[in-house]
């Protein structure tokens, strides 16, 4: 399926990506990890993972995603269809 999201997803998915890019510079600057093999989530990247993983029965996506090579966001980025983005196309 394709997916495009909406004035609210885009909302969403800047907060949380930068609650992410905050919590890695909390992190690296407190030289409690490094980000040698993880790269913050982007746009592009969230929507490409919301296609790969699609949604559950309710419409739902939900995914945490690492800031650094061993912490994770504070919490999962949950997107709703209908409210967050639209389905596109099926199949």
């Amino acid at each position: 399926m394709s997916y495009v999201l909406t004035l609210s997803g885009e909302n969403k998915v800047k907060q949380f990506i930068a609650e992410c890019v905050a919590k890695r510079k909390e992190i690296l600057d407190a030289k409690l990890d490094t980000a040698d093999e993880t790269d913050l989530p982007t746009k592009e990247a969230i929507i490409n993972d919301l296609e790969f993983t699609g949604i559950d029965s309710d419409g739902e996506y939900c995914n945490g995603w690492g800031v650094t090579d061993h912490y994770d966001s504070d919490g999962p980025l949950s997107l709703t269809a209908g409210t967050d983005f639209i389905i596109i196309s099926f199949g």
